[in-house]
């Protein structure tokens, strides 16, 4: 998949946080799959949900990375640019054998949009 940052997203900040870091993001609503998902009623895509999600990791590696595996992955509430144009990612990596495992929550100030873990590797 193509990357989507400053298409899809831009990330506004990025700051460590207890065992975590959280990214403040931006949801772009002139991004292309808006025009067909859904006309006049732009939906964010899961796909383009969890690409966002992987493209924090590569920024938190500085890695080209592959997602291999998604163990949960769970959305909550449905994500729009118009209702929750502001999110933050609360990502957890941790690295072990050449393998990243990520936990990540995406939500705002009123709700949790989805909940993720899944297994990303690096690209040679």
């Amino acid at each position: 998949m193509k990357a989507l940052l400053n298409d899809y997203f831009r990330i506004d900040s990025q700051t460590a946080a207890d065992d975590a870091v959280l990214f403040r993001v931006t949801l772009l609503p002139g991004y292309c799959a808006y025009a067909g998902h859904f006309p006049g009623n732009p939906v964010s895509p899961g796909v383009c949900n969890i690409q966002m999600i992987k493209e924090c990791a590569v920024r938190l590696t500085g890695q080209r990375l592959f997602l291999g595996y998604i163990s949960h992955c769970k959305w909550s509430a449905v994500i729009t640019p118009q209702t929750a144009p502001h999110l933050q990612i609360r990502m957890q990596l941790s690295e072990a054998d050449n393998i990243y495992n990520a936990c990540a929550t995406v939500y705002d100030d009123t709700t949790i949009y989805m909940k993720f873990k899944g297994e990303l590797t690096p690209v040679e």
